[in-house]
């Protein structure tokens, strides 16, 4: 009787063996794999990565599916593709939330550059809109008439003589400008009364030409100014302000394109002009500094083909005026060497000094050459 209770115990006891040992172990792998599922990092990627996080859960349910059929080994494998497909579904995550961020930030550039290129035009415009009120100022100034003056000594009368040249000069001055911007049949009327006011003041014979000289100087500011507001206007009309570059720059970019190379620019009603000295030698060749500054002024002009360039002469006499004629003739042979357009010379003689010649060192102050970029516009 105890023989055969023991017999089946043993049974049983072999029984339960052989089922527990018909059941193969679960993968620590497949544990980890449902640890990383409830992550955070993978509620991203089904958001971010919905592809990649399906194709993680189907490895997963591949494990489950091997591992119950009793292939543990493959059931291993599955489990760490799984977590290995997990990862490149974050991974794909942060690149399309970066990618998003990175398009969010070239919209929000986007917008910043077109508030940008607005202000831009916004400042062009107001900038034009006050050259040309202060250019209107200047013509009207111009215009009023001097005030009576009652006979005066030799010397005042001589005085008045040399500031009459001078302004008749810089009207001069404005008028060849404006011929250079197109204006060659409005200045024909007042380009000949400035001829005839020479001739006057050369012989003594001009009792009002102080009067004349400020008055054909305002009537000469009056077309160049009229040639850039059409211009302008031609400039601006119907343009996006993306487009702005292809008009003519202004001349305060010109200017300050000049100032950073170091030529020491001037503004004035005629564009913007730099004071050429010291670039020939004595055997009235241009030497190596004056070839090296007229390579850099010849850039700057072939950068800005819409200004035309005109090279004025100054002397400190008469006498000095054919050594003049023949630095100018060569200092427009050198730039039309580079390539440089639209040069055009004049000879204004002695007749704008910036020192009184009996002052110390006015020759060499006096005698001078100016490159002047015509400003087309405002």
């Amino acid at each position: 009787m105890r023989a055969g209770a023991s017999t089946a115990r043993a049974v049983a006891l072999l029984a339960l063996g052989l089922a527990a040992c018909s059941q193969p172990p679960r993968p620590v792998t497949l544990d980890k794999v449902a640890e990383v599922r409830s992550s955070p990092a993978a509620r991203e990627a089904q958001a971010w990565a919905p592809q990649a996080h399906a194709h993680a859960l189907e490895l997963e349910q591949q494990s489950q599916q091997a591992l119950t059929a009793g292939d543990t080994p493959r059931a291993e494998i599955l489990a760490n593709s799984a977590l290995a497909a997990h990862e490149h579904s974050w991974v794909l995550a942060r690149l399309a939330r970066a990618e998003r961020r990175r398009l969010a930030a070239d919209a929000e550039l986007g917008e910043q550059q077109r508030a940008l290129v607005e202000l831009q035009a916004q400042e062009q415009r107001l900038s034009t809109e006050a050259a040309d009120l202060e250019l209107r100022a200047r013509v009207v100034k111009n215009a009023l008439p001097l005030a009576a003056h009652e006979a005066a000594s030799p010397e005042r009368n001589e005085a008045r003589r040399k500031a009459a040249a001078a302004l008749s000069t810089q009207g001069r001055l404005l008028c060849v400008a404006a011929r250079l911007l197109g204006e060659a049949e409005a200045v024909k009327e007042p380009l000949a009364r400035l001829d005839a006011l020479d001739h006057e003041l050369e012989s003594g014979k001009a009792p009002k030409a102080l009067e004349t000289a400020t008055e054909l100087r305002g009537q000469c500011l009056r077309v160049i100014s009229e040639a850039r507001r059409q211009h302008s206007r031609v400039g601006s009309a119907g343009a996006a302000p993306v487009a702005s570059e292809a008009r003519s720059v202004p001349a305060d970019l010109v200017l300050a394109e000049l100032s950073a190379a170091g030529q020491a620019p001037a503004r004035d009603e005629r564009g913007v002009s730099v004071v050429l000295r010291d670039l020939f030698a004595t055997d009235g060749n241009l030497n190596e500094s004056g070839r090296a500054q007229l390579q850099r002024l010849g850039e700057t002009a072939k950068a800005h083909p819409d200004f035309p360039l005109l090279l004025v002469g100054h002397t400190a006499a008469l006498e000095a005026q054919p050594a003049m004629d023949r630095q100018l003739a060569a200092v427009s042979g050198a730039l039309g060497a580079l390539g440089v357009e639209h040069v055009s010379l004049h000879d204004a003689g002695p007749r704008q000094p910036l020192l009184p010649p009996q002052l110390p060192r006015a020759k060499e102050r006096n005698q001078r050459i100016e490159l002047v970029f015509v400003a087309p516009g405002l």
